[in-house]
């Protein structure tokens, strides 16, 4: 008997969830992303060494390699920043056209792009009269902001 009433239990939960209705919802999702860049130095030396040589020329000439990576719509700003003190000026080289870095800082607008972009620049160190041989944290600063 027992047996029997849980049959007949069970049938009865099932048909009254065959008799259920069904019913719809919708979710929606939103993410919002943040624009983000990244300038990975491949090849940036972290010093500038002077020798007599390049004291007598009156510039160093150095060369750097960067990678960056970026997620905007907008584009992004390449921001360089001189390290006052050991050089009359900064000329820079590998934009879309040569940069004259002196006292301030330039910010260089970057269109987007997809995928890794490679940045390669060249900068001459024109060297203050007072510069002595020796060796110097490079007299540049380079960042990337997003727009």
């Amino acid at each position: 008997m027992r047996r029997s009433l849980g049959v007949v239990l069970i049938l009865a939960i099932t048909a009254a969830g065959a008799r259920a209705e069904t019913g719809q919802a919708q979710l929606s999702v939103q993410a919002t992303v943040p624009a983000r860049v990244t300038l990975e130095a491949v090849e940036h030396p972290d010093r500038l060494d002077l020798s007599q040589a390049d004291i007598e020329r009156g510039y160093k000439q150095v060369s750097a390699r960067y990678v960056v990576r970026e997620n905007t719509a907008r584009g992004w700003l390449l921001r360089l920043s001189p390290r006052i003190g050991l050089t009359r000026h900064v000329e820079i080289h590998g934009l879309s056209r040569p940069l004259l870095l002196q006292a301030d800082s330039v910010e260089v607008y970057q269109p987007p792009a997809r995928g890794a972009q490679a940045l390669a620049l060249d900068y001459r160190f024109v060297l203050d009269p007072d510069a002595r041989p020796g060796s110097y944290a490079l007299p540049i600063h380079i960042s990337a902001t997003p727009l």
